[in-house]
């Protein structure tokens, strides 16, 4: 729908148009089918509602995957964070199923003065799944020891570990009691994630470049690609690496930063493209302007299905 509206602007645009030197001046009739196309546009994204939500922002979490562990157990994370009141044992107390439940061994648990973290949802103990895995999100503590209660009674804690990772996948050795965290596919994630961004940036931008009819010359082909690679891949490198963990400021200043890029790839293209007459134009700015407006429109409506879908990769793989 989009595409139709854009190739519908441009072509009704060189239809019905007058020149002050290279640059289009639309007639009335044609700003109103603008407004019309804009507000069918708007009015057809208003009538899919979202569920709105205020805590939308990135939220850090631990995976832990189990290895050696007893077959009937619990996972919890501990904390020191301003626990110096708590009292120094260095005795670890084994969990007596007899006489008391898993909260309560819990809510008195401290060793070394190390103790139980809850989150905001309170209940932060978990069993493994059928991977032998269990994952702590929305809140973690960092640094952080790992408590393992069997449901006999036994107890294990780990050695205190600094995760590197704001989405953290590890490996829990209980037998060797060490700690393991896995960099090598989140590396390799965040690559094909910076790529992606590229490639697609560089699909959207082309297609409204075929829209406006530029010459596909080696100059103007060079342009484009040059272009893009200067403002996007540096930009999606800190998209990946830090706006993704900020949350709200991180949208904000994502889209102050997709402004930037918009208005000095209108100003480079106004002398680095060249139309049908062989020389640059007004029109190149104006066609900066639109294909990063289009490219961010795409970018949002594509942005769910493939975060699902990377979702879907980092669980079924990575894990």
């Amino acid at each position: 729908m989009l595409l139709y509206l854009l190739q519908g602007f441009i072509s009704t645009s060189l239809k019905d148009k007058t020149y002050v030197g290279d640059f289009l001046v639309k007639k009335k009739s044609t700003v109103f089918r603008i407004l019309g196309s804009m507000f069918l546009l708007l009015f057809s994204i208003c009538i899919f509602p979202i569920k709105a939500s205020a805590d939308i922002g990135a939220k850090p979490s631990i995976y832990i995957k189990l290895v050696n562990a007893p077959e009937n157990c619990y996972v919890a994370l501990l904390d020191d964070w301003k626990n110096e009141d708590a009292p120094y044992n260095t005795e670890l107390r084994d969990f007596d199923p007899e006489k008391e439940t898993i909260d309560e061994y819990l809510e008195n648990f401290s060793y070394e003065r190390w103790t139980y973290f809850t989150s905001f949802w309170e209940n932060n103990y978990y069993k493994p799944n059928e991977k032998n895995a269990v994952t702590f999100d929305y809140d973690v503590p960092d640094p952080f020891r790992i408590l393992v209660i069997d449901e006999a009674g036994p107890v294990k804690v780990s050695e205190v570990f600094d995760r590197r990772e704001f989405n953290a996948s590890i490996t829990y050795d209980y037998a060797a009691n060490t700690i393991t965290e896995h960099y090598v596919g989140k590396s390799l994630f965040r690559i094909i994630d910076v790529l992606g961004h590229y490639l697609l940036t560089l699909v959207f931008e082309w297609i409204v470049f075929l829209l406006f009819k530029f010459p596909r010359n080696k100059r103007n082909i060079i342009s484009f690609l040059v272009v893009n690679a200067i403002t996007n891949i540096p930009y999606n490198i800190f998209k990946v690496y830090f706006l993704s963990r900020a949350g709200w400021p991180g949208l904000f200043i994502a889209g102050f930063l997709e402004i930037i890029i918009m208005i000095f790839e209108a100003i480079v293209y106004s002398f680095a493209l060249v139309t049908d007459k062989g020389e640059p134009g007004p029109r190149c700015f104006f066609y900066g302007i639109v294909a990063n407006i289009f490219s961010v429109f795409m970018g949002i409506v594509l942005v769910i299905p493939f975060y699902m879908f990377v979702d879907f990769i980092h669980e079924t793989f990575l894990h």
